[in-house]
């Protein structure tokens, strides 16, 4: 697991500690990714160099000590030393799955791969996003994945799944989990934040699909109706084209930068509504599970798996994207529904248990026992030796 920002490490880290309570679990890391996100149930091995790999930040990614960094990457073959039952990648970036082939790693031992996105095309996925940089970079990604040996690939949703299938992925190598409703964040709650009057957040790194123009636009619509409606937005990225469209600034907080967990919890815990407003999602969302965790009811869009996460039990409002008019009528909605926001408070709760990583990790080990069966049958190792049971 070679990145240290971003969604990934909370991922893994949520992940290794739930299932280091059924088996012995590793995580290679970067060196300057914090111990403190694992339990002590977890061992951690610093064998990567920091990495930038973050869209808006080309040169970054380009400089002279990110390429030496990225070199390190070679230290996948430490997996050597602890001789694992299974590897399991929580999301296989195209430079692991170079490195990860290089070293053969994928051939000696059963390889599991998460995908927290997907797309059915280069073009589909450019005609929706109209970034041909991520494009490229998603394709890459994609194609450099084909390079190793899989024995299955997770995914978070049924429409991730269809997806796969439509690339001609076979359909018993992809198995569906949810995506964990992030906890690592709730302990960061504090008694003396509460809600905010009409408060609507924004969270994540912050790129064209995910439609934050819309809601900016819709802001103003809000306000006729709700006179201190204000939104926060909050992530990394490139706001300057967002800033433009801005005509109130009283009615916006902006924290663009790398937000720390503390302030996420506060975030959120300060938010009546979480808006995700996307034009384009292949994949699950984090920041979903982040506002199913801390009880908030959300607006999202009808792309990708949203309906499919939010409907089924009504944990927030759904509409068609890039239609500001439903998306400020579905922020007033709520807004001024309390009994409406309390269902969907308990709804999200609900989700999140349901969605709790000791769930997670239960059926993470009954994916793993099961490649390991197979594994052993077609290739009669010693694997085995750490799972607990």
């Amino acid at each position: 697991m070679p990145a240290s920002s971003g969604g990934i490490p909370h991922y893994t880290a949520e992940l290794a500690n739930a299932t280091s309570k059924y088996a012995e679990v590793t995580v290679l890391k970067p060196k300057n990714l914090s111990d403190e996100l694992f339990s002590d149930k977890v061992k951690t091995m610093d064998v990567f160099d920091p990495l930038v790999f973050s869209r808006g930040s080309f040169m970054k990614i380009f400089s002279l000590r990110n390429v030496i960094n990225l070199s390190s990457l070679r230290n996948i073959k430490a997996v050597d030393q602890i001789k694992p039952d299974v590897i399991h990648f929580p999301e296989l970036y195209p430079h692991s799955a170079f490195f990860t082939f290089l070293c053969g790693i994928d051939k000696k031992y059963p390889t599991i791969v998460t995908l927290h996105s997907t797309f059915e095309s280069f073009f589909s996925l450019l005609l929706n996003t109209k970034d041909i940089i991520y494009s490229l970079s998603a394709s890459m990604a994609d194609l450099m994945r084909r390079l190793i040996k899989v024995n299955k690939i997770i995914v978070h949703t049924d429409n991730d799944r269809n997806t796969l299938i439509k690339k001609g992925v076979d359909p018993d190598k992809i198995i569906v989990i949810p995506h964990g409703a992030y906890s690592i964040f709730k302990k960061y709650e504090s008694p003396s934040i509460t809600k905010e009057e009409n408060c609507a957040l924004f969270f994540g790194y912050i790129i064209r699909q995910k439609g934050l123009e819309y809601l900016i636009k819709a802001a103003p619509v809000v306000a006729k109706e709700i006179p201190d409606f204000k939104v926060v937005i909050a992530g990394e990225g490139n706001l300057s084209k967002y800033l433009r469209l801005i005509h109130d600034s009283s009615r916006f907080e902006i924290y663009n930068d790398f937000i720390p967990n503390e302030v996420v919890a506060r975030l959120f815990q300060r938010a009546k509504v979480v808006v995700l407003p996307y034009t384009y999602h292949g994949g699950h969302s984090g920041v979903l599970t982040i506002a199913f965790s801390f009880g908030k009811p959300v607006v999202v869009t009808d792309v990708g798996s949203f309906p499919e996460l939010v409907e089924d039990k009504g944990e927030g409002l759904i509409v068609p994207s890039k239609d500001t008019k439903a998306l400020a009528e579905a922020i007033i909605k709520l807004l001024k529904d309390e009994g409406l926001r309390e269902r969907m408070k308990r709804n999200a709760l609900r989700k999140a248990e349901e969605f709790s990583w000791d769930n997670v990790a239960k059926m993470h080990m009954k994916v793993y026992e099961g490649v390991l069966n197979e594994w052993r049958k077609n290739h009669g190792t010693h694997l085995g030796a750490q799972f607990s049971r």
